[in-house]
């Protein structure tokens, strides 16, 4: 199947519409670094499904932090239902406390105060708590590893196209050429290429659609003696909001491609939580991906940025 995505400015997320049980369509993130595609909570009261827990040490972080949980739902893109193993349920919105966000309206609904919000140039809508936090709202869902391993991906920035070819179906891939080997990191569902940082290296970074940027681990940048910009990021992730730094990459180069004067965020475990044990290097996001292809043949494990 092929759609057309909306890339979302400023968070540079791959947002495709999905079909839930047969309503919608709903605004999906297409999510390589997710371990399963979910539904956000509120979705999944407002369609009245049913959820169950999810029984295990690893889960019980995102069940404290964002009410995890499994459920059972029919998704479909177009006129094709997808083929899922699992779905997940939890709070997809996060919070922030950034300074400086521009109100530009404020709306009632449900009778909750929503406001607009820009900060800079993005656009969520934001429920403003009784403490006066501001929890962002940005997506109805996750199409994440669950979905995804049953397919061939191509994500096509150039031209907007997502492409999904289900593993049983007879398809020619034209750049079988270009396509390399990836390692899962550790033991998990992430998708790991090797990258050469200023020549150095390699080292494997995660391949994630949902990385508005591209990061660096703490104890890479500090190995390799980087210089910082001038600029202190807010960056936010699934274990919450972090002021940090940003590093500044004279080269980096993955799959055969090298690209000059790279920002990347440098991150830790304050902001991706247990992850950071696993992410010992760093995250491949939208500055390496834009203008370009990016192709993952999960069942044959291999992977391309055309």
């Amino acid at each position: 199947m092929k759609i057309e995505f909306n890339l979302k400015k400023g968070i540079n997320h791959v947002f495709i519409p999905v079909y839930v049980n047969e309503k919608g369509p709903y605004n999906f993130t297409l999510d390589t670094g997710a371990q399963a595609t979910t539904l956000s909570s509120s979705l999944t009261e407002e369609l009245g499904l049913e959820t169950s827990e999810l029984i295990g040490e690893k889960y019980e972080p995102l069940k404290k932090k964002r009410n995890l949980k499994r459920t059972e739902a029919n998704l479909r893109i177009g006129t094709e239902d997808l083929v899922t193993d699992d779905v997940w349920t939890m709070n997809l919105g996060f919070s922030t406390k950034t300074s400086g966000k521009k109100i530009i309206q404020t709306v009632e609904a449900d009778g909750k105060k929503l406001i607009r919000a820009e900060h800079p140039n993005i656009r969520k809508m934001l429920k403003t708590t009784e403490s006066g936090e501001k929890v962002i709202h940005a997506t109805d869902g996750v199409l994440g590893y669950t979905t995804l391993k049953n397919y061939l991906l191509s994500v096509n920035y150039g031209t907007k196209i997502v492409q999904l070819i289900r593993n049983d179906q007879e398809f020619t891939n034209t750049n079988q050429d270009k396509m390399q080997k990836f390692e899962y990191i550790g033991d998990t569902h992430l998708v790991g290429l090797p990258v050469l940082i200023n020549g150095e290296g390699p080292f494997q970074f995660v391949v994630d659609t949902r990385a508005g940027g591209t990061t660096i681990s703490k104890n890479l940048y500090e190995k390799m003696n980087l210089p910082l910009s001038d600029i202190v990021a807010k960056a936010v992730g699934t274990h919450g909001a972090q002021e940090t730094h940003i590093a500044i990459i004279d080269h980096l180069t993955v799959s055969s491609s090298t690209y000059n004067d790279i920002h990347a965020v440098i991150i830790d475990e304050n902001i991706i939580g247990p992850r950071a044990k696993i992410i010992e290097n760093g995250i491949l996001g939208y500055n390496i991906f834009k203008e370009r292809e990016l192709i993952i043949d999960y069942q044959n494990q291999t992977c391309a940025i055309i």
